[in-house]
């Protein structure tokens, strides 16, 4: 892999969009459930380390300048992708618990198809 695909490209920004959400959510949880609050952590957690070791282990595997255009594209994506969606969302009763509620489900399937997309498996 000599550059970086579009494909590998969009499905890390969602991947780091949503990570965000999940991190936002953890910081703001103020639930009754003791045992949401640890699951939602551990699994927030557990995210963030995903993303950071598939960002190393791609610099390894294909070269760490390719590593570190596809952080700074992400850094950059990610952030336009949320002022765009708070400007969207700011009429939402719960917009953070929405979207960590929809990034329970697209997480792992980002993640996995990061694996997929940049040929590691």
């Amino acid at each position: 892999m000599e550059s970086l695909s579009t494909e590998l490209t969009i499905t890390y920004i969602l991947y780091s969009f949503f990570g965000f959400y999940l991190k936002k959510w953890t910081t703001v949880f103020r639930g009754a459930s003791l045992a949401f609050e640890t699951f939602l952590i551990w699994f927030m957690a557990l995210s963030s380390i995903y993303g950071i070791g598939f960002l190393i282990y791609f610099g390894y595997k294909f070269g760490w300048l390719l590593a570190l255009k596809l952080f700074g594209i992400t850094f950059i994506g990610t952030g336009i992708i949320i002022s765009i969606e708070g400007a969207l969302t700011k009429r939402m009763s719960y917009p953070i618990e929405t979207l960590g509620s929809i990034a329970f489900i697209a997480t792992p399937i980002l993640g996995y198809r990061l694996l997929v997309v940049s040929s590691l498996i």
